[in-house]
């Protein structure tokens, strides 16, 4: 298995795996189980996200033997999303369907979290599930630790699986999103290096 920087023909795949693991994701898939086609949802979605990590953000590939086997997309420092992206989401809505009213309950519960601490930011991370149990998702997170060197790195888990392995590479919680979920998403931090000496 190897880890390496995406490239455009990787993005189809990123995007379709990420709609599949996260439709069904105890906290968001919850949320968008009334959508008509929450996957397909999910995966124009996170197109529009990784298209804009790719111009602005990293985004990391495991693969073995040209086997796509998943994903991580980070963002630097000081960047978000930014709101043309969201914009560009606008046509998605349509498609909520049922769906609508939970997603904006959980868009505004996270929209009350602030981080006031420049940090890396995973903003997803996915493993095809036929690749689930083989040290996918840790490589690809330790991938992604290495190029934050010294710096700080923050994440939201949305299961205690998740939350286990990111607190085994030094991540600590800092509170919960009470989101419509039933199960609320962890927001997780791994301090600068320079703040613990």
């Amino acid at each position: 298995m190897i880890i390496r920087p995406a490239i455009r023909a990787d993005l189809d795949a990123v995007a379709s795996n990420l709609g599949t693991v996260f439709a069904a994701d105890p906290s968001l898939g919850w949320v968008l189980r009334k959508a008509d086609d929450p996957e397909s949802l999910l995966a124009d979605f996170y197109r529009l996200i990784i298209d804009s990590a790719f111009e602005r953000g990293i985004i990391d590939v495991a693969e073995d033997e040209g086997d796509f086997l998943g994903s991580a997309v980070w963002t630097a420092p000081g960047q978000e999303v930014p709101a043309s992206v969201l914009r560009k989401a606008l046509p998605l809505v349509r498609r909520l369907g049922k769906a609508a009213p939970t997603l904006l309950r959980y868009l505004r519960a996270y929209s009350a979290v602030k981080i006031p601490f420049p940090a890396w930011h995973l903003e997803v991370i996915a493993v095809t599930e036929r690749a689930r149990g083989r040290g996918v998702g840790s490589a690809l997170l330790d991938a992604g630790l290495e190029r934050c060197g010294d710096e700080a790195a923050r994440l939201e888990a949305t299961s205690t699986r998740a939350a286990k392995l990111y607190a085994s590479r030094g991540f600590v919680p800092l509170g919960e999103v009470k989101t419509p979920a039933p199960v609320p998403e962890i927001i997780m931090w791994k301090p600068s290096s320079t703040l613990l000496a």
